[in-house]
């Protein structure tokens, strides 16, 4: 199977991330916290060298707040939620799910007022189109770093300007961006970051991580065991216990913190790849007859697209059962964005690569559109 499905999840896993998850599930089958035998110490110590490794690589200027979460979706959710207060918040067109459907159930519970940033013409959500919405009462900017529809990454210099002048909290997903290219929050003043293990870090499914700094720290929005203040009937409010009830999804966090590792030694050589295969791919659908594309290049290696007025779920149907090729079609969780396409009806097929995609790869899709395209 040709596999252009990445922005969902990333099929390579690089045998560190392999290793590592074969490591913990043999030699440290063991609850942090919970207990004092050796292996259990030594499992802390990994799960803290993975928080300071996220804080190093974001550089959060604040002390080392990193929450581990069981994806990016639980992470936007803690940010969204605990630091949620009775007032208005602006979001994106470009936000997926994850932040739209907690921001509109605060606003459906009569808690805030939510505004929506379109993009400009060249994609952008600009830092003067989000102070036209701003509000004495804005405590939340939340953005995409990267489309998960088209690719396009925002410039977040001038926002995260505008935040910091206005006091309000900047979140931004990165869910599209983690191990594609990188994020600087005390360059450009972000107060929380979403990651996901499991797209650009190439890790595995079930981990994630809030990174947070002092100006933004959230309340728990689960409450249970933590391992530590067990004497107390209500949460503790030690960071980051109070935000990690329950037995931590050790496996998965470890394997993330070696993608981390893998990608801080290849990001170059698979940076350099994504970019060429995506304009490849992009180039090419760009001179077929009846295809319409929507991505510009980028390099989270998104390619979105249309055949005519064909359903995209068809489109994509047919790239798999004919020609063994893994797209996605639909609305990839994200609506506001197809609304701002035009797509809402239509979805579009989206292509996306890797680091180990080949161009033999993308030429096989572009064959495979051009021959859809002709026969209809």
């Amino acid at each position: 199977m040709i596999y252009l499905d990445n922005a969902a999840t990333t099929n390579y896993k690089p045998q560190e991330v392999i290793d590592t998850v074969v490591e913990n599930l043999t030699k440290y089958p063991f609850n942090p916290n919970r207990s004092g035998n050796k292996l259990s110490l030594e499992l802390q110590q990994k799960l803290y060298d993975a928080r300071k490794k996220l804080h190093l690589l974001l550089n959060n200027d604040s002390e080392m707040h990193v929450a581990f979460t069981s994806g990016c979706t639980d992470a936007l959710n803690l940010a969204i939620l605990g630091t949620a207060s009775k007032g208005h918040v602006i979001i994106s067109t470009t936000e997926h799910n994850s932040v739209l459907r907690p921001v509109m159930q605060l606003k459906k519970k009569g808690y805030i007022d939510v505004s929506v940033a379109e993009p400009d013409e060249e994609g952008q959500i600009t830092a003067e189109i989000i102070e036209r919405l701003i509000r004495p009462d804005t405590y939340l900017i939340c953005i995409s770093h990267a489309s998960n529809v088209t690719g396009t990454a925002q410039k977040l210099t001038d926002i995260g300007n505008l935040a910091r002048r206005k006091n309000i909290k900047l979140l931004v997903d990165c869910a599209q961006s983690i191990g594609y290219f990188p994020l600087d929050m005390a360059k450009l003043n972000v107060d929380m970051v979403a990651i996901a293990a499991h797209k650009g870090l190439h890790a595995m499914q079930g981990a994630g991580a809030l990174i947070f700094s002092e100006r933004a720290i959230p309340r728990p929005i689960r409450f249970g065991g933590t391992g530590s203040e067990s004497h107390m009937y209500y949460q503790p409010d030690t960071i980051p216990d109070s935000l990690e009830s329950g037995t931590l999804p050790c496996p998965a966090i470890l394997a993330m913190n070696a993608g981390v590792d893998w990608w801080l030694k290849n990001w170059q050589q698979n940076r350099d790849n994504v970019v060429q295969m995506q304009t490849t791919i992009l180039t090419g659908l760009q001179t077929i007859k009846g295809v319409t594309v929507y991505s510009r290049e980028n390099k989270s290696g998104i390619v979105s697209f249309n055949v005519e007025n064909r359903d995209s779920t068809e489109v994509s149907d047919l790239l798999s059962e004919r020609y063994d090729i893994a797209v996605r079609g639909g609305l990839q969780c994200a609506p506001l964005m197809h609304k701002y396409l035009g797509t809402t009806s239509q979805g579009v097929v989206r292509a996306s690569v890797s680091c180990v995609t080949t161009k033999q790869e993308c030429y096989s899709l572009l064959n495979a559109v051009e021959t859809i395209a002709t026969r209809n």
